[in-house]
């Protein structure tokens, strides 16, 4: 009896995995495990691979570390605030090696990955995935194309003792996030056996990133009664839901998953304006008819994963959700509260989700006894490369976007 199935959330029809991305258009699937929550003593999200799309475990770790902030509660005026730390931090037990909670995506997608004999994955990213993938596949062996736009190509950096042989960077000249999505896909169905990493519709991507409740459920002994986090692309507050879920479908926890809070930009935040008229469908008005310079560009994406059954706009629904946005003063604001009080750096997401928590405190819609999981979705970076000698993996090939999948194809064969 295999350990999971996968189930088409438009049809719930069941079927079984062949590294299957999508069933029916417009609708994700999802893994229906057949174990109830039993923890183990493996570490990082290794520990919940009961709940984890893999026939096996690897011994690469990555995970994230839960607890209660009482410092930073009280400076916010919260009783009940819990940290869900995801990056470098060793003495805090924070099992991140890249500085970000995309490792948690890495590990169990490489490995599901291998246990469907994928010749090698292709990955589109704006910086911290790309950086993930390219240090868990480098570690294993696995071969991997990651493509990034140039204004992003700094962020791909690595121990320098990592063997990058398996690893080749692609750059687009002149290109931003889409262009380097676009060049994957169809880079994707030009190789056979290779297989696109897949965003939101990637399970182990979501079930990874969602581990990070099952620990945050562990510290704190219930679900929290709210959830933070900045969003781009949707699945991590997706795979999050979904694992709230499961302990409440399985009997595991008797009460309901938390309460959704989302932030963006200003500039750019087609998901708020899309959750503000309470729409399932994007206008064309929701996006920015014009390029933008935001704070935090990694919460930038052209095609975020919220009209799709099973996407953001059905856990904010089903939550009763809400979306923010952040002004830059207010997020670089957030941060240094954070890092005086904590004495570790945080990416510029992890500081909108903290500015976006204030707002939610001023406006009433937490309160102050509330029990609330915030997620530090990145942080310890400067930190890591403080004590860590690192380099900006050189990319194997960079062209114009008109040129690229050619250029690769014929450099492969």
């Amino acid at each position: 009896m295999p350990k999971y199935t996968l189930k088409c959330l438009k049809t719930n029809e069941q079927f079984e995995d062949n590294y299957t991305l999508h069933y029916e258009d417009g609708a994700l699937i999802q893994a229906d495990y057949k174990m109830k929550f039993d923890p183990s003593d493996e570490l990082g999200v290794w520990k919940y691979s009961n709940w984890l799309p893999t026939n096996g475990i690897s011994e690469q770790i990555a995970g994230t570390v839960t607890y209660h902030a009482e410092e930073l509660g009280e400076r916010l005026g919260l009783s009940n605030l819990w940290v869900a730390f995801n990056g470098f931090w060793p003495e805090k037990g924070a099992l991140c090696p890249t500085g970000s909670f995309k490792d948690m995506e890495a590990v169990p997608t490489i490995q599901r990955m291998k246990d469907h004999s994928c010749k090698g994955m292709i990955c589109a990213s704006a910086g911290n995935t790309a950086r993930a993938f390219t240090h868990f596949c480098a570690d294993d062996g696995f071969p991997l194309i990651v493509v990034v736009a140039d204004i992003h190509a700094h962020r791909i950096w690595t121990n320098t003792k990592l063997d990058l042989d398996s690893v080749k960077v692609v750059v687009v000249e002149g290109g931003n996030y889409q262009d380097a999505k676009d060049v994957a896909k169809k880079l994707a169905s030009n190789l056979p056996g290779w297989q696109l990493e897949g965003g939101a519709h990637n399970i182990a991507r979501r079930d990874g990133i969602g581990s990070l409740i099952l620990d945050s459920y562990e510290a704190i002994g219930r679900l929290p009664d709210h959830y933070f986090q900045a969003v781009g692309g949707g699945p991590g507050p997706i795979g999050v839901y979904e694992m709230m879920e499961r302990l409440v479908d399985t009997g595991e926890y008797e009460g309901k998953p938390a309460k959704i809070h989302l932030s963006q930009n200003p500039e750019h935040c087609p998901i708020h304006n899309a959750w503000q008229r309470k729409a399932r469908q994007f206008i064309e008005s929701d996006f920015p008819d014009v390029e933008v310079e935001v704070y935090s560009d990694y919460l930038m994406s052209e095609t975020p994963a919220y009209s799709v059954i099973g996407g953001v706009y059905d856990i904010l629904d089903a939550s009763r959700g809400e979306t923010y946005i952040v002004e830059e003063n207010d997020a670089k604001n957030a941060g240094k509260i954070f890092e005086e009080i904590e004495g570790i750096d945080i990416l510029s997401p992890a500081k909108v989700a903290i500015a976006s928590l204030i707002q939610a405190r001023d406006d009433g819609k937490v309160n102050k006894d509330d029990c609330i999981v915030l997620n530090v979705s990145g942080g310890g970076m400067e930190r890591l490369k403080s004590e860590i000698d690192t380099k900006i993996v050189e990319p194997w090939m960079k062209d114009r976007k008109e040129n690229l999948v050619n250029r690769i194809l014929d450099n492969l064969n």
